[in-house]
């Protein structure tokens, strides 16, 4: 009769080390040295910090020291007298003219558009020999024209188209007044060719 004897025993047999000493100590070893290079990385970001803020708060207590000595400089330096001098005579006159336009608005003075129109108005209404000497216009509605014409008979056309713009609308012309001018003593007995004449409306006429 025969027996069979198994002789492999696991624990007879040699054991594997999966982490032996020496190996532990170089992990070991890496990982202190990682950890020596962040703590040198650290420590020099953290001084890289501190030379700014140390560069930053020096900045600012300079800029503080030169405001104190400009505040200090404006406070104890003089006004200037002949600023203040044209700043009440830029005031005097922004008051002046603020009570002209005010009276203007007012109505009192009569014109508040002003008399550009009247002069677009004598410059369409031109006449062939006929040409103007003096021109005014008042406040208060008034006008008055002086001039010459070649003829007496081109004053009435030129004072019909007059009354034919808007802005001598209803402007009746109470007086025209024509005469001859004198003969110039260069010239002998030859009058001019041309009469001078006048008209006014009755406004004019009042401020005359």
């Amino acid at each position: 009769m025969s027996q069979q004897i198994n002789l492999y025993n696991p624990l007879l047999l040699k054991q594997q080390k999966l982490f032996s000493f020496n190996t532990m100590a170089q992990a070991l070893g890496l990982i202190l040295l990682g950890v020596l290079l962040f703590c040198a990385y650290a420590w020099y970001d953290t001084a890289a910090l501190q030379r700014q803020d140390e560069e930053t708060r020096r900045l600012h207590a300079s800029s503080l020291a030169h405001l104190g000595q400009l505040s200090a400089a404006t406070a104890a330096r003089a006004p200037s007298k002949l600023l203040q001098e044209e700043v009440a005579r830029a005031e005097a006159e922004l008051n002046a003219r603020q009570r002209v336009v005010a009276l203007l608005a007012s109505g009192v003075l009569g014109n508040k558009a002003g008399f550009s129109e009247y002069f677009r108005a004598l410059s369409r209404q031109t006449t062939d020999g006929v040409w103007l000497t003096a021109f005014e216009v008042t406040g208060a509605g008034g006008v008055a024209l002086s001039g010459r014409a070649l003829k007496p008979e081109q004053v009435p056309v030129l004072i019909g188209r007059l009354k034919r713009e808007s802005a001598l609308a209803g402007k009746s012309f109470a007086t025209l007044e024509m005469r001859q001018p004198p003969a110039p003593a260069a010239d002998g007995n030859a009058p001019p060719p041309y009469v001078e004449f006048s008209l006014h409306n009755a406004a004019a006429g009042e401020h005359r």
